[in-house]
């Protein structure tokens, strides 16, 4: 399951693409329950970040090359390109991810900065962000093979 958050459904509707919104950005590993609502700040525990090939992510400028690449992909979707690697920070298991934009977000509440939460899953699952196992501790580097998402078409 997918949640966009206010900023994210704002944009998309102000003539920017997912795609463009996204990418260069980050993904932050949690393990827990998921805030109610991406609008809000995460209560579970930090415990991975992944970027292009592992590298520390710096909002703005990103002078590690750090942000995450996508490429389009038919019908209305869009998977990881390059070296997606997920670095451990804390232990725990893997259970959300939160998705943000290369531009500045002060992780706390809020309705303006673009945001997506989603579950992650086994590789065998159908969640967008797959992993051969969801155990992670501080000295984790795992590559990412699956990161895939389609927006759906409407009724």
């Amino acid at each position: 399951m997918l949640r966009f958050s206010t900023g994210l459904r704002n944009a998309l509707a102000a003539e920017y693409g997912l795609g463009a919104m996204m990418n260069g950005g980050v993904i932050r590993v949690y393990g827990g329950i998921p805030p109610a609502s991406p609008d809000l700040a995460p209560s579970s525990t930090h415990i991975g970040n992944i970027t292009t090939d592992g590298k520390v992510f710096v909002p703005f400028d990103d002078p590690n090359g750090a942000g995450l690449m996508l490429q389009f992909i038919e019908p209305g979707g869009l998977m990881n390109f390059g070296a997606w690697v997920l670095k451990g920070i804390a232990s725990g298991t893997a259970s959300w991810f939160r998705w943000h934009w290369k531009w500045e977000d002060d992780l706390g509440d809020s309705s303006l900065y673009p945001r997506v939460d989603g579950d992650i899953g086994l590789t065998d699952s159908s969640s967008a962000l797959r992993l051969s196992s969801r155990s992670i501790t501080s000295t984790t580097a795992k590559l990412i093979e699956t990161f895939v998402i389609q927006l759906p078409m409407g009724d």
